[in-house]
């Protein structure tokens, strides 16, 4: 299955960039980078994306994850597990000794999910220790593209859960990864991950997915869940969510942490405004040195 066959089967199909880019409908869902061609992307609107999630297609990824011995993400590694186990999810959850602070843990992610793609020899799909499954994710079984994770905004790559196919470009764009998180190992590693996708793309070919951050619960009052059930979900006005994202980085980050910040980090909010733009409007030509990218020296 193509990537077209793929959106097909809900009603959609891929256009000429610039025309996607000017006369959006929704948000552009797709994208298929053609160094040697004009590239393409599909939008939609939200009942599109939702008939795309929503229908089955194939095999399952191996859910690959990690979690720092001997703090609390330990036990919620433990309810990621008996979440895939019980939507018979194939997965493969290793321990990690901290490094010592958020940043550098989360710095292993790279390397952990390249040696899981390497060795498992098929598509994978990363997900945050601290999340869990809800519901079958039918969307990413069978999935043809090489790359699906949650592009906000047009330019924000969240890594809290991506979807890795078994392809030469993953290939190229983890090693890439690898290296960068090597090379700066106190910027965030979605910072870097996007700026891996963004070479990769730059000079290859690269079929990529923006997910929903619809397919994601993050915590909120149960009332709001009730509401959504009754009068969202059924009239296709919301995404009833796959993942159960409990976000506990923003209670557990100072846990983990050795010590305050460091002022060298480098996180989202530090990405300057021209690579933003750059991202936003599919313009491989941007400078792509990590002191383009960021507004501050990494």
């Amino acid at each position: 299955m193509t990537p077209s066959d793929y959106i097909a089967r809900a009603g959609l199909s891929f256009r000429p960039l610039d025309q996607a880019l000017a006369h959006p409908q929704g948000r552009i869902i797709a994208h298929l980078r053609r160094p040697g061609a004009a590239d393409l992307a599909c939008a939609a609107e939200l009942r599109g994306e939702i008939a795309l999630y929503e229908t089955p297609r194939g095999e399952p990824p191996l859910f690959v994850s990690y979690f720092t011995t001997d703090t609390p993400y330990e036990g919620l590694a433990a309810d990621l597990r008996a979440s895939l186990d019980r939507h018979g999810l194939p997965h493969r959850i290793e321990p990690v000794a901290s490094r010592g602070s958020w940043v550098a843990n989360t710095g292993l992610k790279a390397r952990v999910i390249e040696t899981a793609w390497r060795e498992s020899g098929r598509p994978i799909c990363w997900i945050d220790a601290d999340a869990a499954i809800l519901r079958p994710p039918a969307f990413l079984m069978g999935n043809p593209f090489d790359v699906a994770f949650v592009r906000r905004d047009g330019w924000e790559d969240i890594s809290y859960l991506i979807y890795l196919n078994a392809t030469p470009a993953v290939g190229r764009l983890l090693a890439e990864w690898v290296r960068l998180c090597d090379d700066h190992p106190h910027v965030w590693d979605q910072v870097l991950f996007s700026l891996a996708w963004f070479r990769t793309a730059r000079d290859a070919d690269l079929a990529s997915q923006w997910l929903n951050s619809g397919i994601s619960r993050t915590p909120r009052p149960k009332i709001r869940d009730l509401r959504d059930r009754l009068f969202y979900y059924p009239l296709g006005r919301k995404i009833r969510p796959f993942i159960d994202q409990k976000q506990a980085s923003r209670q557990l980050k100072a846990y983990v942490n050795a010590s305050a910040r460091r002022k060298d980090e480098i996180g989202t909010d530090d990405l300057s405004a021209g690579y933003r733009a750059a991202l936003a409007g599919y313009d491989f030509g941007f400078d792509p040195r990590l002191d383009a990218v960021v507004s501050r020296r990494a």
